[in-house]
């Protein structure tokens, strides 16, 4: 085996241990059994600030989206990063305004997608129409 091959093989396998070590040790695991959440919704351009609590056994922010999608108005977009969320109360952020659905979880800005999102009882999730 030559020496490039050789090099190739170990980034692979790092790569591979990796991928590996991040889902087993560093992603955000799930809570399992029933917990209450709440979801708010902001969009200062409609007038629009309301809160929807649910109980539920989801486990991620997605599962609870895709099951309550008619009473929340979500519109859920597949891209190359996973599902993006383009719509709540049936408003569709304008990408040709810059408008985006900003999450935050408990007052933080969410640092992953709404499917690894994991649901924790107490928590409060809002969704609020900004621009950059």
């Amino acid at each position: 085996m030559s020496k490039k091959s050789l090099i190739i093989v170990i980034a692979l396998v790092l790569a591979l241990g990796l991928v590996f070590a991040y889902q087993t040790f560093l992603s955000p695991e799930s809570v399992e059994g029933a917990k209450e959440v709440k979801i708010q919704v902001i969009n200062e351009k409609e007038d629009v600030d309301k809160t929807f609590t649910y109980n539920t056994d989801d486990e991620y922010l997605l599962d609870l989206l895709e099951n309550n999608k008619d009473e929340i108005g979500v519109t859920l977009t597949d891209s190359d990063f996973g599902k993006m969320v383009t719509a709540m109360m049936d408003y569709e952020a304008k990408e040709s305004e810059q408008e985006f659905w900003q999450i935050q979880v408990n007052g933080k800005d969410a640092e992953t997608g709404v499917a690894e999102i994991p649901l924790t009882d107490g928590d409060k999730y809002k969704f609020e129409l900004t621009s950059y």
